[in-house]
Formats: C-alpha cells, structure tokens, sequence
C-alpha cells in the first residue's frame, strides 16, 4: 500500500509575496520549493460505549507505519508514503488489514478543510483478551476479519484571524509563524460511515454489557451539522513553536442498523438521531527560514447517540514527523504552466 496525501490551499497563490499575512506574525514560503522527508501513520477505529453499565469496546485496524518524501510549492503539496514491512512486524498479534486511505488537507489563508475517504477490512479489538471473549484464533489479540468498513466526508473551517495566525507553518512547513497568535474558527461538516460484519459486532460473550441498541451486525450513518471553535500558536525564541486547535459540532444523524439480538428480534432500525463531531489538531517543533521540524497529529470524531446513554462512534486521522528544507528557488517550468491555467 502506497498512500498518498494531497494539500491543496481554499484560496489559490496570490501575487502578493506574503499571501496576505502580516509579515510581523507570519512568513509565506508557498513561492520557493519545499521538501520534506517524514514518517507517518493513519488512524482509524470505532468504539461502542455504554454509559449505563461503564462498557466500551474498541476496534481497531493493524495500521501501517510509513516512510515518505514530499514536496510543496505555490500552495500545492504531494506527499508518497511507503509501509516498509522492517517497520511492520506486528500481523501475528493484530491480523492484517487490507485498506485504502486517502486524507486531503486544504490549509488555506481564510479557510482550512479535511477531506477524507477510508476503506478498511479486518480489525482487532483493543483491550481484551480472546480468553475472555472465548475466540479461538490465531493472533495474540482478538481479531475478526468479517469487518468491513468504509467512511467518507469533510469539515471545514473559516480562520477569522487569518493575516496574524496560519495553519500550514504548523502543519505544512511552508509558512514561518514568527510570533504567537489565535484565532476563532466557524463552519460546518458532512460525513458518511457504513459498517458490515457477518454477525453482531458486539461478541456473544459481552452482550450482557451493552444495551440491544448497540448489538447489531452493519448499520449506515449519515451527518452533518456546524462546527465551531479555536486555534493558536504559542511561539517560544521566535523558532520553538505549539500550535493547538479544537473544533466541536453538533448536527443530525439519519442511520440505518441491521439488527442481531434475540432480544431486539433481529430486522432493521432506522432512525434520526443527535451526532457530535470533534475536531482536533496538535503540532509542536522548530520553525525556521530555512528548516522546520514538526509533530503534528490531526485527529476528526463523530459520537451518535444510540439510545438513553449508549453510543457509538468513530474517528480518523494522522500521526506525522516532518523534518523540510526550503530551498529558496523557483521552479520556472511550474511557474509557466500555473501562470497559463490562473493559479
């Protein structure tokens, strides 16, 4: 699996050297060419809480750590990703997952915007024990590769301080945040998850925990709503910096559930129901005019509520190390073709 990430600006390449910013809080590099090499991995699973006797029960898939290499220039990045398997040694405990993975980042002067479309099948459940669930399978932890699972969606987010704070020197290495600075955040969100099994995803040995409302085998969840929240960049000596960023929303939820459970007699549910949706962003390194080191973790998730006190939910993300160098050049050929087609 080779993923790739594309960051694609909301407001495309200005003429204005610094993109709009004020230069005494931000530096614009989008018009030289960034590099970068970083290691990454992806994050994906769903949990089902019950509120009501304190049980959760997680999911999770064998995720990839991966080597990449990537580079920036006028507001467009590419980023290749590889998971060498020296780094991926761990199928004999987990299983394997087969997955497809694609995460866009839109880091834009005024407006910042995640895409995302996820395909995963197999999954292990984190904190239990196939004793205690009486699986007998191969893996040390309990795995079921029946799982199937595929979400798609976006959220985004208006900067309102946008000529003070920027998103991408925290997040894209393209930008130097030169001192500390915040902003409020408002916009909105859609998302689609759809999850099939060949039996009820909570284990026959735990159904005494979890209401019937959470024991079924494939449901389709669809929301959407508005979001809102904050963001800033704590800047330490001018080059040390901590950028963090927490969105909350709130919406509808239209969802269907095939049901598994002697008690609630199998068939399907559907309803419209209340759905939660965070948003958070992590990013703390050193920034500099030439060179940036960063960890950053982006991190969206959604809550439907199931019933009086049970939940289900799910998340998606990333974990990245960046290490980039601008190197202070332009690169005509791109320069021409960007001119000819206004961006």
């Amino acid at each position: 699996m080779v993923p790739l990430s594309l960051v694609i600006p909301s407001c495309l390449f200005a003429q204005d050297p610094n993109s709009g910013y004020d230069s005494t809080y931000v530096l614009d590099y989008t018009h030289i060419l960034t590099a970068r090499l970083y290691t990454s991995t992806k994050v994906n699973s769903f949990t089902f809480s019950d509120n009501t006797t304190g049980s959760e029960l997680v999911y999770r898939p064998n995720n990839r750590v991966n080597l990449g290499f990537g580079a920036s220039y006028r507001a467009f990045t590419l980023n290749i990703g590889i998971g060498f398997k020296f780094l991926n040694r761990d199928d004999a405990a987990k299983g394997t997952t087969q997955y497809f993975d694609a995460q866009g980042n839109m880091f834009g002067r005024k407006w910042v915007t995640n895409l995302f479309f996820q395909s995963y099948k197999g999954y292990y459940i984190d904190g239990r024990s196939k004793d205690s669930l009486g699986w007998d399978v191969q893996t040390d932890l309990p795995y079921r590769g029946d799982i199937r699972q595929s979400n798609f969606g976006f959220s985004s987010l208006h900067v309102f301080n946008n000529e003070r704070f920027s998103y991408r020197a925290a997040f894209n290495q393209d930008a130097w945040q030169l001192r500390s600075a915040g902003s409020w955040l408002l916009g909105g969100y859609l998302t689609f998850y759809d999850i099939r099994s060949d039996s009820s995803l909570v284990p026959a040995a735990l159904v005494d925990l979890f209401d019937t409302t959470l024991q079924f085998r494939s449901g389709s969840f669809l929301d959407l709503g508005v979001m809102g929240g904050y963001a800033h960049t704590f800047v330490i000596s001018g080059h040390w910096f901590i950028t963090g960023s927490l969105a909350l929303g709130v919406g509808p939820t239209f969802y269907s559930k095939q049901l598994d459970s002697p008690e609630n007699g199998g068939g399907t549910d559907d309803r419209r129901a209340a759905g939660l949706h965070g948003q958070g962003r992590l990013a703390l390194g050193r920034n500099g005019p030439a060179t940036c080191i960063a960890l950053s973790y982006n991190n969206e998730n959604v809550v439907y509520a199931m019933g009086d006190g049970e939940d289900f939910g799910w998340n998606v993300g990333n974990f990245r190390i960046n290490l980039a160098h601008r190197f202070g050049v332009r690169v005509k050929q791109v320069d021409k073709v960007f001119d000819k087609i206004g961006l």
